[in-house]
């Protein structure tokens, strides 16, 4: 169990930790389930829709997690009504990054459409990878040895997870893969915003991006989407096809809508006690703990999704995750941007003393965040997991 510190006891922070673990899991496996056993049924002739909706799901838990934060902000710490940034400061600073935010966590919730979440974990193993790819690129910065002997690993890894999935769907690889590339680029984005002088703290900045979030994804869905995704769940809720009753020639029972809505309901308060749990779990352990944690995390998700959806998972990807995650320890525990001096000598003149971890994400679907007041620095997806839009019980 991870120590507490001087403002918290071992119990306090374990029970934290502990939330987070489940939350974190929970949130990638309820979205698989929705996809796979959210059915609404329709009689005469007898017919089963699945609610394979990525992006209003997505909506969905945007929406919580504003309500969750306007509840931080003006009942938790009293803050004033009014103030804050304006219409005019949120479209040139906020909405490009919520742009960003919402397609990453669209495309996670798309990837569980055609994939298991433990084949999920394995490819959000790219994190470090990408992150120093994009910073280098982006930002011209210079890592140490460690870091780029790091890479190779992680890279085999990935490599022998993809080639031996058995449930392997190019389009699920692909939107996973997306979704840690914007993951990526946002917590870049995130990074100038929240150290731009703006007096935003992570709370604050989730509370200004969800509304964006959920109206850019809302537009998105009605073009990809349509009405389905409403008309289904309303004649769901309704029970019958035309709100008609028994009498009526046409009637259609319609069954199952009240299920698909308590897992709706389930999933977005999932993703806002996330957020909350991804707030507190920051401010009650170390930067290493928690990169530590994650790596633990990653884990028992794959472990947890081979349980619950029954899906296979070969030696050989066991070695891969062992592999890809060794990567990764490597990289938290010794990488990081190089000195000048590092850079012409070589891995072995890091200093011992320099244990601060890389400011990456790693191994993470939620939402993530940053130093200030107690919380965190970067927003990170709903982990969620897919399956095969051709047949529901199988990606």
């Amino acid at each position: 169990m991870p120590k507490g510190d001087a403002k918290h006891g071992s119990f306090e922070t374990g029970a934290v930790v502990l939330s987070w673990f489940v939350l974190n899991i929970a949130m990638g496996s309820s979205t698989k389930w929705i996809f796979l056993y959210g059915e609404i049924c329709f009689e005469h002739p007898t017919e089963c829709r699945t609610f394979k909706f990525p992006l209003a799901i997505t909506v969905i838990h945007m929406i919580f997690s504003w309500v969750m934060c306007y509840i931080q902000l003006f009942y938790i710490r009293k803050r004033p009504v009014g103030a804050g940034l304006t219409l005019r400061q949120q479209l040139e600073k906020v909405a490009p990054l919520s742009i960003c935010f919402s397609l990453s966590v669209a495309m996670g919730n798309l990837s569980l459409k055609y994939i298991f979440p433990s084949f999920n974990q394995m490819l959000g193993s790219m994190s470090p990878l990408i992150t120093v790819a994009m910073a280098v690129v982006l930002q011209r910065k210079s890592y140490n040895w460690w870091t780029w002997l790091s890479m190779p690993v992680i890279c085999g890894g990935l490599a022998v997870c993809s080639a031996t999935e058995v449930n392997f769907n190019l389009l699920g690889a692909f939107y996973a893969t997306g979704a840690t590339v914007l993951r990526a680029l946002k917590s870049i984005m995130q990074g100038k915003l929240l150290t731009s002088g703006e007096n935003l703290d992570s709370v604050t900045l989730l509370f200004y991006m969800a509304p964006w979030a959920a109206l850019f994804l809302s537009f998105i869905a009605a073009f990809s989407e349509g009405l389905e995704p409403h008309i289904l769940l309303l004649q769901g809720l309704m029970g019958s096809v035309d709100g008609s009753g028994p009498a009526d020639p046409g009637y259609r029972r319609v069954t199952g809508g009240w299920n698909v809505f308590i897992l709706l309901v389930i999933s977005g308060l999932n993703a806002c006690l996330l957020n909350v749990a991804n707030f507190m779990v920051t401010s009650y352990t170390s930067p290493v703990t928690l990169q530590v944690l994650g790596n633990v995390k990653s884990c028992l998700a794959i472990g947890v999704s081979i349980a619950i959806f029954r899906n296979t998972l070969t030696v050989e990807q066991g070695v891969g995750v062992a592999g890809c995650l060794f990567g990764v320890w490597l990289y938290n525990q010794k990488g990081g941007p190089s000195s000048s001096k590092e850079a012409s000598v070589g891995p072995a003149s890091r200093s011992k003393a320099d244990s601060t971890p890389p400011a990456t994400p790693v191994l993470e679907m939620a939402v993530a965040l940053g130093p200030r007041g107690g919380s965190g620095a970067m927003v990170r997806a709903p982990q969620d997991p897919g399956t095969s839009s051709l047949n529901p019980r199988s990606p």
